[in-house]
């Protein structure tokens, strides 16, 4: 008997995506490999689907479709209907006990099959289906092939994700911050403002919620103009001291609090737990070098804040400081324009 080989089918796939060929074409060419290089009747691989939980079929080899598509994928009895957390193997077909599906690959004509997870930086991403027409133990070093030339194919797909997400995220990025310049550009209703500053950081960066607090010069408190995403329990938890609570914005430095259980720069720490809150990006709020309040923006269990979030989130923060301002100047304006009329004995309407 001829040695298996196992390497050539590495190269074509490799080839094949050096070359930018598009991922049908690369599962479609590893599917095919699978099945030659190990002699079965045929084989399919799937994964979780962009965007949802649903696993879909990326491609298939020597399966009819009627086999494929015939039973639904969300059959709890079905061993493919999920991804599998460890490899199943069946050896002899007899020795299966779901009889639904035992019936449909006998009529496939198979004999024995696996089931294989595909795991990518310690988490099980897709899996492999192996059908052979007779009954037959698989190798480790079967297993390992599949698994290598699998893993080959779904790497790919998942970078091309991740840069669509990235691409993806740069756009949301982007109409947020157009549409909240556009907002102050043509107003000074400034509660309007910061109630689209508030919910559009919520939604775009997807974290827990958002508030925006300025500085009472008298009391050195800060209290709450906009929020979104939080409680009125953790809101109403009590005065925030500006120079307790992440004291260093009042220095005009952009804090990032990584875990509300340990840091100390906290004022309510113990509050911060209870709403859920695991990580904070607080942003000073400045004009002409003097800080009027701070956007904070709560997060719960998961990555931290990257640095293309802070620079985002500080040139929202910059264009909330100068909303604030901007509505201030022209409510003093107002203010000092009335008077004005006032003074001069001019009864008519001020508008």
């Amino acid at each position: 008997m001829s040695p298996v080989d196992y390497l050539t089918p590495f190269v074509e796939v490799g080839r094949a995506v050096v070359e930018g060929a598009g991922n049908d074409r690369v599962m479609s060419l590893i599917a095919e490999a699978l099945t030659k290089t190990l002699d079965l009747k045929g084989c399919f691989i799937k994964m979780r689907a962009y965007k949802g939980e649903h696993i879909e079929v990326l491609a298939s080899s020597g399966l009819s479709e009627r086999f494929l598509f015939g039973k639904s994928d969300y059959a709890s009895s079905w061993v493919c209907s999920s991804l599998p957390e460890s490899t199943v193997c069946v050896p002899n077909l007899g020795d299966f006990d779901i009889q639904t599906e035992k019936a449909m690959m006998a009529a496939e004509g198979i004999e024995s099959f696996a089931v294989l997870p595909i795991e990518i930086r310690h988490e099980i991403v897709a899996m492999v289906a192996l059908f052979s027409g007779s009954p037959r133990e698989f190798t480790k070093l079967e297993f390992d092939f599949v698994e290598g030339l699998a893993a080959q194919g779904v790497q790919s797909i998942l970078w091309q994700r991740r840069v669509h997400s990235m691409v993806e995220k740069e756009r949301a990025y982007l109409r947020s911050f157009q549409e909240i310049s556009s907002a102050i550009n043509a107003s000074l209703n400034i509660s309007k403002v910061l109630e689209l500053v508030v919910t559009k950081i919520t939604s775009v960066m997807a974290v827990k919620g958002c508030v925006v607090r300025l500085l009472d010069a008298k009391t050195q408190n800060l209290y709450v103009a906009r929020s979104h995403g939080l409680s009125q329990e953790f809101l109403q938890k009590g005065p925030i001291d500006a120079q307790r609570s992440i004291a260093e914005n009042m220095a005009g430095k952009i804090v990032v609090i990584d875990d509300v259980f340990t840091d100390p720069r906290l004022q309510y720490p113990a509050q911060m737990a209870e709403e859920g809150v695991r990580r904070i990006l607080s942003i000073p709020l400045m004009v002409r070098g003097k800080v009027i309040g701070v956007l904070r923006i709560y997060s719960a269990e998961g990555p931290r804040f990257s640095n293309r979030e802070i620079d985002f989130a500080n040139a929202i923060a910059q264009q909330c400081a100068f909303a604030i301002e901007n509505a201030r100047i022209y409510q003093r304006l107002h203010y000092e324009y009335q008077q004005l009329l006032v003074d001069f004995g001019y009864e008519g309407s001020s508008e």
